[in-house]
């Protein structure tokens, strides 16, 4: 494995780059993190200048405040990851997703001239060209679009969400940086942390990658239209095909009011206690009915219409639910109603998801308390989003990993009970999620699933005892051959062979420097010269001196990186 440090590219850019994110940690009290990168700054920059301003009353503020703030201060890319994390309780506790939320991506908008030239470079033709009416001043701005009211040629009234000019390079960029930063804070953590940042950014750069190609988003928003077509509680924006590519995403305007202004709400006629329930069902339906839903339900991303109508917005975060993700729910289900963690263990077993540390016995006892302090509750009173926060707690602590995609989607639901519980604070989710519930839960039993199973089943024992009698003679005739061979890996082998390359080089470095010494000690006591040009007792002498100033750079080189 090559050392990070050798991957960080050494442009003057680049370098910059690091110099202020290493700035900005050290600012907001993050100096172990910081140490990371100073020896790299300090080669690329010098070590003049390199930032040590520390914010004020430092020891006021919690550490999750200070992630957000510096997240904020470090930009667009550091606030969606921000963003990201905070959908992931999985990986960060309760205390840092609730600060992460608060993150906020607003910026200045891009001036009229720059969205002008991309909606051309987009669509071949000028907003002017192409709308009946387009407005230059944004509805809205954020870091990776801004959107803008138009008027089509048919006449239908839309917005247009336009990507920003140079993002995706822009993005592209600090995403190699963040690679960079998540190896050597990988490193630096050690082989026994359970945190692997180098995965957080691998998914984080997946998933951004997909925010910033609208055509993606806008595949996602006509499959959420079709889900929703018959569902006269909720109006999805229809999509302008025709004034859409990979960079900007036109569809109807939609006029409504936001979910969280519950006065202007009731001011309208509408009630918040039938919005609080539609939301539950918009994303129970999704979750149980489609296994396609919104990642993200925030208030923010809704608008309520007329007859208490939701309105979703902004597609670019989807998640799916496989085949195992929805047999792993259907075990929580059941270990709920039976207050059976085993349940449970088999489903994580089955899908895989327990890592090799993972004490069975000590997981087994903390679902089982999760599940004891819920049991002789009526389902009403079940505090849901306590018990989920529970669950991610049980899920960091033992190391386990369930798919992204499945902890995005309880994620979800705990979003949407608090975008609930704000607008009713009698509402329950439970009392929502006990007929999706049910139905699922019938739906497994079902004599069509199980014949489908058995099915299944029986074509994969039929299909490998077929394969049996070619396997076997394809193996017995690479042992005959001699050709039968077995690979054998190893974890984290890279790093050995690295640390004995380093050992080895030293050794041999330090072995020249004592060959020096001895043969400049034999020569310093000689008399003569070597073809009348340099005496023997001079040759010497220069030996010493390599010895020296190469003893002093191996010296060097111990002390700076600290082994010793």
């Amino acid at each position: 494995m090559r050392n990070p440090f050798f991957r960080i590219k050494r442009t003057y850019t680049h370098l910059v780059r690091y110099r202020r994110i290493m700035g900005v940690l050290m600012k907001y009290g993050f100096e172990e993190m910081a140490g990371v990168f100073a020896r790299r700054l300090k080669v690329g920059l010098g070590s003049k200048g390199l930032p040590t301003t520390r914010m004020q009353n430092l020891a006021q503020t919690s550490l999750p405040q200070r992630m957000r703030m510096a997240a904020e201060e470090l930009g667009p890319t550091f606030i969606k990851l921000g963003q990201m994390l905070s959908t992931r309780p999985d990986l960060i506790p309760h205390e840092y997703v609730s600060e992460l939320e608060r993150l906020q991506d607003s910026v200045a908008p891009e001036k009229y001239e720059a969205i002008r030239n991309a909606v051309k470079q987009q669509l071949g033709a000028f907003p002017e060209d192409i709308f009946e009416t387009f407005d230059p001043v944004p509805l809205a701005a954020a870091s990776i679009a801004q959107v803008h009211r138009v008027r089509t040629k048919e006449g239908r009234e839309g917005v247009v969400k336009i990507r920003r000019p140079g993002i995706v390079k822009t993005i592209h960029t600090d995403m190699e940086m963040i690679q960079d930063i998540a190896a050597l804070v990988k490193l630096h953590l050690g082989r026994q942390s359970t945190i692997d940042p180098v995965r957080m950014v691998s998914e984080f750069t997946q998933a951004v990658t997909k925010e910033v190609d609208f055509a993606n988003e806008r595949r996602n928003q006509q499959r959420f239209f079709n889900n929703f077509a018959d569902d006269s509680t909720v109006h999805v924006p229809e999509v302008f095909e025709a004034y859409c590519s990979d960079g900007i995403l036109t569809m109807e305007f939609i006029g409504g009011v936001k979910p969280s202004y519950i006065d202007q709400l009731k001011n309208a006629g509408l009630d918040p206690t039938t919005v609080a329930a539609r939301g539950a069902d918009f994303v129970l339906k999704q979750v149980f009915d489609d296994g396609f839903f919104h990642t993200d339900p925030h208030p923010g991303n809704f608008l309520i219409l007329p007859g208490n109508v939701l309105a979703p917005l902004d597609f670019g975060q989807v998640g799916r639910l496989t085949r195992q993700d929805r047999v792993l729910l259907q075990y929580i289900v059941l270990s709920v109603v039976d207050s059976d963690a085993s349940k449970i263990i088999q489903g994580l077993e089955g899908g895989q998801m327990l890592a090799d540390e993972t004490d069975i016995a000590e997981l087994t006892r903390d679902l089982e308390e999760i599940l004891s302090d819920y049991a002789n509750l009526p389902l009403k009173d079940i505090p849901f989003g306590e018990a989920l926060r529970r669950a991610f707690d049980v899920i960091r602590r033992h190391s386990i990993t369930p798919p992204r995609d499945f902890t995005l989607m309880l994620k979800s639901l705990m979003t949407i009970e608090a975008f609930a519980t704000d607008l009713n604070t009698e509402f329950q989710i439970i009392d929502s999620l006990k007929p999706y519930a049910r139905k699922f839960a019938l739906q497994q039993v079902s004599p069509e699933n199980l014949f489908r199973q058995l099915r299944k089943a029986t074509r994969g024992a039929g299909e490998l005892a077929a394969r049996f009698p070619e396997d076997a003679a394809a193996i017995i005739g690479k042992f005959r051959r001699g050709n039968f061979k077995m690979h054998v890996y190893h974890d984290h082998l890279e790093e050995l062979e690295q640390t004995l390359d380093n050992s080895s080089n030293r050794i041999s470095f330090a072995v020249i420097i004592a060959a020096l010494l001895i043969a400049s000690s034999l020569l310093v006591s000689q008399t003569g010269d070597i073809l009348g040009i340099v005496s023997l007792q001079t040759l010497g002498a220069i030996g010493y001196l390599t010895a020296a100033v190469m003893g002093v750079w191996l010296l060097a080189s111990i002390i700076r990186h600290r082994r010793f």
